[in-house]
């Protein structure tokens, strides 16, 4: 019969194993680190850009900037700003999912030319620089995987 201080240092030694084991097969991610290895803390700031609008019977390109001003673990708070949709402002919240940056616009804080619901689905393309798709609610929505909605713009980021 093994002595208890073998046994404890057998049980110790498992757990190192199965914890290596679940981080090599990302199962368990550093919460301070995500979306492709950056810090959560490279997301907070302001973030300027284009916006390319190819649903809502809208074909072009539009000014937009995204602050992040609020992070608490590995979600996010801020706004947007929609200079030529009548100077709109909108409130944002979000996510970091793996390499993924989530978030979606929840409500006006100026005007109302913005559709809110729809999914932002961006990642990072180099340091300070962000890319992804914007996922229309208004269309048929698939709630499974990543991403939901239909996409109906695209855009990039970059950190001012």
């Amino acid at each position: 019969m093994a002595s208890p201080a073998r046994a404890r240092g057998s049980i110790v030694a498992a757990i190192g194993a199965l914890l290596v084991t679940s981080v090599a097969l990302g199962a368990i991610a550093p919460v301070s680190f995500a979306a492709d290895d950056h810090a959560m803390s490279d997301l907070k700031g302001t973030w300027s850009g284009t916006f390319n609008q190819f649903s809502h019977d809208i074909n072009g390109s539009f000014p937009v900037k995204l602050t992040i001003d609020a992070i608490s673990g590995n979600e996010f708070t801020g706004t947007m700003e929609w200079p030529t949709f009548d100077d709109t402002r909108t409130r944002v919240k979000g996510m970091v999912d793996g390499g993924l940056i989530k978030w979606t616009e929840t409500e006006y804080l100026r005007g109302d030319d913005a559709v809110l619901g729809g999914l932002y689905v961006a990642h990072f393309e180099a340091d300070n620089r962000i890319a992804g798709d914007w996922m229309d609610p208004k269309h048929t929505i698939t709630p499974k995987g990543p991403r939901y909605g239909t996409r109906g713009a695209d855009f990039v980021l970059k950190k001012e």
